[in-house]
């Protein structure tokens, strides 16, 4: 069913699009406009972006707090996705203080959630811990689990970054409770996944192993690609953590087949930078000469297409820019 999503999407764009061009009053513009933000809102962040500030001028003339507020969530998410982190926790306070004072907590802890995320990225860790505990406590009392959840979850690896293992722990093995109960598989692979990490962190290679081999077997009952391309690797990787470099060249040799047959080339790349080390060490320089070419080449292609990216998007955001000047 999944394969049609795209199609779908595109679909209601266009018809999302057109009814924009035809409608007069401002509700109705305001309500299509969200729509779009909403439906731009996972692939083309600059296009989410656009519509939701369109959206936003709106919802300020016609003192439509509600739809302000989602406005200014919608616009700090995707500037969120574009690294654009100053911004869009400016748009996160906007939009908080009007979810508060509407009351709505669900979208209170979204908020927080996104913030606490942001703060993550800058590894400003003690910020990032308070705004996941405020989004924990309203999305608790907003009955959200599955929010509360992942923001546990979120709290563990904050955890991780700070040095405090045991919590980080305590968290991912409650977030995991939960996941397991309502039979979400690949929520349930990342908290152990998360689990594993420590462990091998710690020194406790074993332990890591069964963890991040239990992750490997969530992650494909949920037929989570990614999940299983990321703990692939971490087999492997923990292999080479412990010295048997034969076992760590046949699962990193796993793990490369498996990323390059669903084309997640991050995980292609990090495996080959992995591999080149495993030969290396059991002396069959020729081949790790050869994985840390594939390597240089592929992540400097990688790194090309991210500055192209980088520039449309720029080029896009200086043209709204001018279009509001």
């Amino acid at each position: 069913m999944h394969h049609s999503d795209g199609f779908y999407m595109s679909e209601n764009v266009i018809e999302l699009e057109s009814r924009l061009n035809s409608s007069l009053n401002s509700a109705e513009r305001l309500n299509i406009l969200m729509e779009l933000a909403t439906q731009y809102a996972n692939d083309d962040f600059v296009e989410s972006w656009k519509n939701a500030l369109e959206a936003m001028s709106l919802a300020e003339v016609g003192k439509d707090r509600e739809m302000e507020a989602k406005a200014h969530e919608t616009l700090a998410q995707s500037l969120r996705k574009l690294a654009e982190y100053s911004d869009a926790l400016e748009h996160f306070e906007s939009a908080l203080d009007n979810f508060l004072g509407l009351g709505d907590l669900y979208a209170v802890a979204r908020c927080y959630c996104g913030m606490g995320i942001v703060y993550g990225s800058l590894e400003e860790y003690r910020t990032a811990l308070e705004c996941f505990e405020e989004g924990l406590s309203a999305s608790r009392r907003a009955n959200r689990a599955s929010l509360a959840a992942t923001l546990t979850g979120n709290i563990g690896h904050v955890y991780f970054n700070m040095g405090r293992y045991q919590d980080a722990l305590d968290c991912f093995q409650h977030s995991y409770d939960f996941y397991k109960e309502k039979d979400n598989s690949q929520g349930a692979g990342n908290m152990i996944g998360g689990m594993a990490g420590i462990y091998v962190f710690q020194g406790e290679y074993s332990k890591g192993l069964e963890f991040v081999r239990r992750a490997y077997q969530l992650h494909r009952k949920a037929k989570d690609q990614q999940g299983i391309a990321v703990s692939q690797m971490n087999i492997g990787l923990t292999y080479h953590k412990m010295g048997d470099m034969e076992r760590a060249e046949a699962e990193l040799t796993k793990a490369l087949n498996y990323a390059r047959s669903v084309s997640y080339k991050v995980i292609e790349y990090d495996t080959l930078k992995h591999l080149s080390q495993v030969y290396n060490e059991l002396d069959k320089q020729e081949k790790s000469r050869e994985c840390l070419q594939l390597y240089l080449e592929g992540s400097r292609e990688e790194k090309k297409l991210e500055v192209q990216r980088k520039k449309e998007q720029m080029r896009k955001r200086q043209s709204i820019r001018y279009s509001q000047s």
